[in-house]
């Protein structure tokens, strides 16, 4: 007899859920059972997803749109129901000296990284209290907690998800939904090998850590999993971290 996966019984929307940690998620959850709803802006990306699971649909969205977080939670609930499990993973990462600035990375950073995960959690709102409860993860990063010179949007954005994810798990949880924050170190993606990180030396970065290397997207999966699932039924408004030791001290 099959042994059922950790999320037999879930349904999923997954931001982001095209590349990188996003698509990961997307796999890892199909993989334990749930069924998935991928959502992103990257059409070439989610047409190649297509098929691949009867537990799997795509569909766009904007995070900053509400009319798109609509038709998105339309399109989970008619084809597998409503939702009990939301991963805010769709994120920008934008950067800029402060003193240059002219504001409109820190607007574009919020806008897409926090208050799209605002409105998803308003839009699975009423489909999460119809189950009798979810599961909200806000994927964040390290950066919520140590600053970068040149990436104070991105970082800023990122702690707010973390205090952001606090506050609603404090506001939600008397209806039965959990939200905890997800901060991963450096993982093997688009985002992280982009023109940002031109000049910087990441093995050497990567070395110094207890775990002497970046990850791979598939190894942020494994939280993910545990906290759409019931094994974390008494965790909310908690940060959890995968960073490869990168926050636990300096080097010797």
């Amino acid at each position: 007899m099959e042994r059922e996966g950790r999320l037999a019984g879930s349904v999923a929307i997954v931001t982001g859920g095209a590349r990188g940690i996003g698509r990961a998620i997307v796999e890892r959850f199909v993989a334990e059972g749930a069924q998935v709803v991928a959502a992103d802006l990257l059409a070439d990306q989610l047409a190649e997803m297509d098929g691949i699971s009867q537990r799997l649909v795509t569909v766009p969205l904007d995070v900053r749109s509400r009319e798109d977080w609509a038709r998105a939670v339309e399109r989970c609930r008619t084809v597998f129901g409503p939702p009990n499990v939301l991963v805010n993973n769709a994120g920008v990462m934008l950067a800029g000296p402060i003193a240059d600035t002219d504001g409109t990375a820190y607007r574009d950073s919020f806008d897409i990284n926090v208050l799209g995960a605002v409105f998803g959690m308003q839009a699975t709102l009423e489909s999460m209290k119809e189950r009798g409860g979810g599961s909200v993860i806000i994927v964040s990063s390290t950066a919520a907690m140590v600053g970068t010179p040149g990436l104070a949007p991105y970082a800023a954005s990122k702690a707010a998800n973390m205090s952001l994810a606090k506050s609603a798990a404090i506001e939600l949880g008397p209806l039965g939904i959990r939200v905890n924050s997800l901060h991963p170190g450096g993982v093997q993606t688009p985002m992280s090998q982009s023109s940002l990180f031109d000049g910087f030396d990441q093995d050497a970065f990567y070395r110094r850590l207890p775990i002497p290397r970046i990850a791979q997207p598939h190894e942020i999966t494994g939280a993910a999993v545990f906290l759409a699932s019931d094994e974390s039924g008494f965790a909310t408004g908690s940060a959890f971290f995968v960073d490869g030791g990168q926050l636990a001290g300096p080097p010797l």
